[in-house]
């Protein structure tokens, strides 16, 4: 944030009489409003400024946010300024209740790293704050009176804003990209290292036709020993005999030979299992690749916060253990759960457990990944709709194009066997797999 933006903008503030109501809408970003108008405060380290913008609210509950619907919710401005060399811009606010007025101020403090907004009283005594500090030469804590910010000479060259609907309106959009390529570097920068650890463990796993040709050897040697048990003596160990094509199979054995014909059958039985496992295993792992992969591409082509924020979100909600078995992802955009298949499984597990009202997808004349947005009961926006049908081509095996995705409650979906299924009542959706 610019010094010299911010004294003209605090200018341009001079002309409200109100804050309508100051409130927390991320965790570093606050919405103002003056007279009705709205603003965004935006108090991320390193990228803070003040801009108009449309931002999905999170709800928050601590003190802070008490503490800003106390003071600043229809308060009266009674000064506004920038505080000398110091890119802080203050508000001083009364508001007058039925009962009692509180006077309160507010440092909005657009300082690089260490960006803060704090509320204290008339007397500058610390009410709350976005940032509590302890260890620092400028304690920021409840009771403590407010130190200032030593001031500095700011060396910046003055630009005139002539329009600030345009300025509010491009710093959104400049300080939003912004964000959104940082977000997306951290987030693809998670993904590749799950992608790594995944082709690590894939590539560790043993080769099941390695395990299958020790089975059989083994199976072959027990074989050999039973066939050959009225020759053979209890207590012989070291010995050659002739296989059933003639070779030659050396034995060195820890116990008789019955004994360890047993155990030869028995150890090769283990072997073939733990290749069929491996296969299994080869298969969940290649699974979870798969969509991992397609996940970095959806990240990649995201174009917005909240998207990267539904495909991979800071706190992720446990999942069902049998959803996770069958193979099930989950998504959840506003106050939907979206469920995506990752293979057949899946698919059939989806369809068994979905309720009537509950909204099924699928991309019309392909085999494709089925997905089922929870409903609850709720109406469904469009732009919900259209992410499921997104999902529904992204996680399914498709070359880039143009493709449909049928979508309709469940209560007109029939199964037929498996995930197989005939279905009516449905509305379309046109998809871009780039």
């Amino acid at each position: 944030m610019k010094y010299t933006d911010l004294i003209q903008i605090k200018d341009y503030f001079q002309q409200f009489q109100r804050v309508n109501y100051l409130k927390r809408l991320d965790d570093n970003i606050l919405e103002l409003s003056l007279d009705h108008r709205v603003f965004i405060i935006d108090l991320s380290r390193g990228k803070s400024g003040i801009y108009q913008d449309k931002i999905q609210a999170k709800t928050y509950n601590a003190p802070f946010d008490f503490m800003l619907k106390k003071y600043f919710s229809n308060a009266k401005i009674l000064n506004l300024k920038v505080l000398e060399n110091n890119r802080i811009l203050l508000f001083e606010v009364l508001s007058e209740k039925s009962y009692k007025a509180y006077g309160a101020r507010i440092y909005f403090e657009f300082t690089g790293k260490n960006t803060n907004a704090i509320i204290t009283d008339t007397s500058d005594v610390i009410i709350e704050a976005l940032r509590h500090i302890d260890k620092s030469y400028r304690i920021v804590k409840i009771g403590e009176k407010l130190q200032p910010l030593k001031a500095y000479e700011i060396k910046e060259e003055m630009i005139k804003i002539n329009d600030f609907a345009s300025y509010f309106q491009e710093l959104a959009k400049q300080l939003q990209q912004n964000r959104l390529k940082d977000i997306k570097e951290n987030k693809l920068l998670n993904i590749d290292k799950k992608i790594l650890n995944l082709k690590e463990s894939i590539e560790n796993l043993e080769q099941e036709d390695t395990l299958l040709e020790k089975a059989q050897n083994l199976s072959q040697k027990a074989d050999v020993l039973f066939a050959n048990l009225n020759s053979l003596k209890d207590y012989q160990r070291d010995f050659t005999l002739h296989g059933f094509n003639a070779e030659e199979l050396v034995f060195k054995l820890e116990d008789t030979p019955k004994n360890s014909a047993n155990e030869f059958y028995k150890i090769a039985k283990k072997l073939k299992q733990k290749a069929k496992n491996i296969n299994i295993e080869r298969e969940i792992l290649s699974e979870k690749l798969d969509f991992l992969i397609n996940l970095k591409d959806l990240i990649v082509k995201s174009t917005s916060l909240r998207e990267l924020e539904v495909l991979m979100p800071k706190k992720t909600k446990k999942t069902k253990k049998e959803e996770l078995n069958a193979g099930v992802s989950s998504f959840y955009f506003d106050e939907f759960k979206i469920s995506v298949g990752r293979n057949e499984k899946a698919n059939e597990y989806l369809l068994k457990m979905a309720k009537k009202d509950d909204v099924w997808f699928h991309v019309k004349d392909y085999p494709s990944a089925h997905v089922i947005i929870t409903s609850n009961k709720l109406k469904i926006s469009q732009l919900v709709l259209e992410f499921a049908a997104k999902l529904c081509v992204e996680f399914s095996k498709l070359s880039p194009g143009v493709y449909l995705v049928d979508y309709t409650s469940k209560n007109f979906v029939k199964m037929r066997e498996k995930a197989f299924v005939n279905y009516t009542n449905y509305k379309t959706i046109s998809i871009l797999k780039e």
